[in-house]
């Protein structure tokens, strides 16, 4: 039986990558990420939950240890600040084309202020370039419930996922539903395929291919509709937004009915790939819509 605690957003994280068979996590510390890895260790020692958890080099290092154990159909997770995102580039872009055979997750960490980084950058931009589904949590509680559903997306469709939390995500803290760890050992193997792993530039092209249809398919998925969450009927103005703006708009709604009774407010969980077409439908009612991100839109 579950039990509830406060947790930081890192410390979420870490619970929801446990709760869910991770049993190969590295990391590079960085602000706002650091904690996420501390917490992973330390969780699973206080409950003798079997993963292996380690401070890598560097991102780069961190991302490809990792992804070897998501190569042999082992849950993994690497995490990161944006900027380490940058160091990592190189196999974070040739990981979407070649895949993975377990769930492979990229935490990375974004800081719009910036509070303790050298840029503002938005990691859905660079997923968007490396065409990396992303996921966009506005709360503590819902980066954690957003891990099982990333990692069902990863292994239904062979491709790494990002969660891309935000500084207010990372270190807020928020009352989490947490579940009894569990083991859930897989045995990992390496499945020889040279056409898929250590692809030249002719397989490259198929694997591009691939990749583009795998897109579509995870655009058509429910996690890509739009979420309602308050009752929009009758209202002729809408909000849509992502990530932690979504919790300051609905704390400005809570603090004025009168706003909530004239704004219907909507959530885009997987800001890419967007649907557009579920996104439209559900806002072809609306005379004005306000689109609200952070940071890029």
């Amino acid at each position: 039986m579950g039990e509830t605690r406060i947790l930081m957003g890192n410390e979420a994280l870490a619970r929801g990558l446990i709760e869910n068979g991770c049993t190969m996590a590295a990391s590079y510390p960085g602000t706002p990420a650091s904690e996420i890895l501390d917490a992973i260790q330390t969780m699973a020692r206080e409950e003798g939950y079997p993963i292996h958890a380690q401070w890598s080099i560097n991102e780069k290092v961190a991302y490809e240890t990792a992804l070897a154990h998501a190569y042999c159909g082992g849950r993994a997770a690497v995490s990161m600040k944006q900027v380490g995102l940058n160091v990592a580039a190189d196999p974070f872009l040739s990981s979407a084309y070649i895949g993975v055979k377990g769930g492979f997750l990229v935490v990375s960490a974004d800081d719009p202020g910036p509070h303790s980084s050298q840029t503002e950058q938005d990691s859905r931009l660079l997923a968007m370039l490396a065409k990396v589904p992303v996921l966009d949590p506005a709360s503590p509680r819902q980066a954690k419930d957003l891990v099982a559903a990333a990692y069902d997306l990863s292994e239904t469709h062979e491709i790494p996922v990002m969660i891309r939390p935000t500084t207010r995500v990372c270190h807020a803290r928020q009352n989490v539903e947490c579940r009894p760890l569990s083991a859930r050992p897989r045995t990992p193997v390496f499945e020889r395929n040279p056409g898929r792993w250590a692809a030249t530039p002719k397989f490259r092209l198929i694997l591009h291919g691939q990749l583009n249809e795998k897109l579509e398919r995870i655009a058509a998925s429910p996690l890509a509709e739009p979420v309602a969450i308050n009752d929009p009927g009758g209202k002729t103005r809408a909000v849509v937004a992502s990530g932690v703006v979504l919790a300051h708009a609905k704390e400005a709604l809570a603090e004025d009915p009168r706003l909530d009774a004239e704004l219907a407010l909507f959530q885009v969980l997987m800001p890419y790939p967007l649907n557009l077409t579920a996104l439209a439908r559900a806002l072809s009612p609306f005379e004005e819509v306000l689109v609200l991100e952070e940071t890029a839109p």
